[in-house]
């Protein structure tokens, strides 16, 4: 079963940079759910790349920033988790956990929504699942 708070970040529009409710990118989402809903409150990491396809900012970034994160033994996973993806052959895209299978994410050009992680499209993709432990 997945939680109603879920609904009110479906459909959430894409925006580079984004932090809010206006629009958010992947970590913007991620970034903004775990404030929220979990009171985890992460860097925003705005600043920290020239845009959502700069695969090797990204990439150096989110290889930089793993201390504070622990891998989450597979089905070990909860709500809360991030999933971290391979994209263009670098770990740059993030997704939130909301049940078993199940992630929130965006995409440039997809609003915010429910995917799941272990499907065709997505688990070949997985690195891993992190729990922030900051």
């Amino acid at each position: 079963m997945l939680p109603d708070w879920v609904n009110t970040y479906i459909g959430l529009p894409f925006k580079e940079h984004g932090r809010g409710r206006y629009g958010v990118d992947c970590w913007g989402l991620v970034w903004l759910v775990l404030g929220e809903q979990f009171a985890i409150h992460l860097p925003s990491y705005a600043d920290g790349y020239g845009s959502t396809e700069d695969a090797e900012d990204i990439g150096r970034l989110v290889r930089g920033e793993m201390a504070p994160w622990c891998e989450v033994a597979h089905a070990g996973e909860q709500p809360g988790d991030v999933v971290l993806m391979r994209l263009m052959n670098q770990p740059m895209h993030v997704g939130l956990v909301i049940g078993a299978g199940w992630m929130l994410h965006i995409e440039e050009g997809i609003d915010a929504c429910l995917e799941r992680y272990d499907s065709a499209k997505w688990r070949r993709r997985v690195l891993g699942i992190y729990r922030y432990d900051g």
